[in-house]
């Protein structure tokens, strides 16, 4: 607050000159008073604004968060879309290689089945060959008899 000259006059004045200096006294008390008010006035009017200013500040914030927010849930949402057509693809492919493998498992059962079979074919083969009979005859009721030493004591039985 400035000094006021004038009122310091009017006070003194008000002193001098006798009898209505009480009264300019209180005058001036008053007069101090609404002054105090009134910058105490002025200066929470300062802090309203300030604080009007930094709200509109944080409103600018909260709706940039806010826009950010939607930006980035929409990102998300594109990135959960591109996720699911990997996995679609991913179960798809999973599914191929199960068939395919399926397809393998059933192949070799029936190579290993043929294998056997081939196997079991030459045994008879072998078995066959061993007791073939090289006589010109072989009507013989006492049955084979090749000329092999691994048979003797052997009595022939056909193949299974």
């Amino acid at each position: 607050m400035e000094f006021d000259w004038i009122n310091l006059f009017q006070v003194l004045g008000g002193i001098i000159l006798g009898g209505g200096g009480a009264i300019g006294w209180k005058a001036a008390i008053r007069k101090g008073k609404a002054e105090a008010v009134i910058a105490e006035h002025d200066a929470d009017k300062a802090e309203v604004e300030r604080l009007l200013l930094e709200l509109d500040h944080q409103e600018k914030t909260v709706e940039n968060l806010m826009q950010l927010n939607t930006n980035l849930s929409e990102r998300l949402m594109h990135l959960n879309a591109t996720i699911d057509k990997h996995i679609d693809r991913n179960r798809e492919l999973s599914d191929r290689a199960y068939k395919s493998e399926r397809q393998i498992n059933d192949i070799n059962e029936r190579l290993l089945t043929a294998i056997e079979e081939r196997d079991q074919a030459r045994a008879e083969v072998e078995y066959l060959r061993m007791w073939r009979c090289e006589w010109t005859d072989c009507q013989d009721p006492r049955g084979r008899r090749p000329p092999n030493d691994k048979l003797k004591g052997l009595k022939y039985a056909p193949p299974k």
